[in-house]
């Protein structure tokens, strides 16, 4: 009875905070995703254009929509559960690149038409856009490029593309710290864009490009450890990371408008991907209590 009672105490105390229903053990977890950023120059103000140069920061918001795990919905956003955050990368090189026999829109692909740049950790500081501003320093740690909070219940704040800067940083990044993920030493970050499309086109709807990326998690308040997976997607990089990302860039026509405007001149779609496993104090725990239940076996032998 004794040995029933330690382990019953001892599986209790594995209880995962709220968080771990998120997600689904042992299978890949795909995080659907929309968010919305803008271009700032070096001095932090937000630039014109989508023009871009190394030394540029890349900020936006971003929002989990759905998370699914084996055919099952795990997560849907709603007015009173919201899992959103902020990213943030900075460009670290752009095209022409010089390479054997001439120069090339991707050092990795030659012979590739979409113009490859690549991205790093951001530099922390002050951005603006207009008279609204937000400190970046305050909400990521150096060495992240992105951070989710899950906020629920009937306080919940709802994320929002419209307003200002300001407002749109402080609603993604409220609720319960989750998860951040930054380059670190293998992860990787860079966008494939295609030069030939206009700012017309971009109005109608046309595709920008695409990024991918490959994150090492940095904190984790999930609940679940996550393993290393390769990108699908990725041509040029394949290095497994904790945290795998997929998304297309396209225009955000309310950061053009005059009527109803946006901070946020960009927005597109995309997936991440994850692969929990359990938590090792779960392991830990049950481990203790194997060893319990034995040692209470020993003592009852004659």
């Amino acid at each position: 009875m004794l040995s029933f009672v330690v382990t019953a105490g001892l599986l209790i105390g594995t209880a995962l905070p709220a968080s771990a229903t998120l997600f689904q053990p042992h299978v890949m977890n795909t995080l659907e995703f929309s968010y919305v950023e803008s271009i700032f120059g070096p001095d932090g103000a937000k630039k014109g254009g989508l023009t871009l140069a190394p030394g540029d920061q890349l900020i936006g918001i971003i929002a989990i929509n759905r998370i699914i795990a084996g055919g099952e919905t795990l997560f849907a956003a709603g007015p009173a559960s919201q899992l959103t955050g902020i990213y943030a990368h900075k460009v670290l090189s752009v095209p022409p690149y010089f390479v054997q026999g001439g120069v090339s829109y991707d050092p990795h692909l030659q012979t590739a038409a979409y113009a490859h740049v690549e991205f790093g950790n951001p530099d922390m500081g002050t951005f603006t856009d207009g008279s609204s501003s937000f400190n970046l320093a305050a909400i990521l740690t150096p060495g992240e490029m992105l951070a989710l909070w899950l906020d629920q219940g009937s306080s919940a704040t709802v994320y929002t593309t419209g307003g200002s800067l300001a407002n749109g940083v402080a609603r993604a990044t409220d609720g319960l710290p989750f998860l951040s993920a930054g380059i670190g030493s293998s992860g990787y970050f860079y966008g494939h864009t295609n030069p030939t499309v206009t700012l017309a086109d971009l109005m109608r709807g046309a595709l920008f490009g695409q990024a991918f990326g490959g994150l090492e998690v940095m904190t984790n308040a999930t609940g679940q450890t996550l393993d290393p997976i390769r990108n699908p997607g990725d041509r040029e990089k394949g290095v497994p990371t904790q945290m795998i990302l997929s998304c297309d860039l396209s225009i955000n026509p309310a950061g053009f408008s005059s009527t109803n405007p946006s901070p946020w001149t960009l927005a597109g779609t995309g997936t991440a991907q994850i692969y929990p496993a359990p938590e090792p104090s779960t392991f830990v725990l049950f481990g203790v209590a194997g060893t319990v239940m034995a040692l209470w076996r020993l003592r009852k032998r004659p």
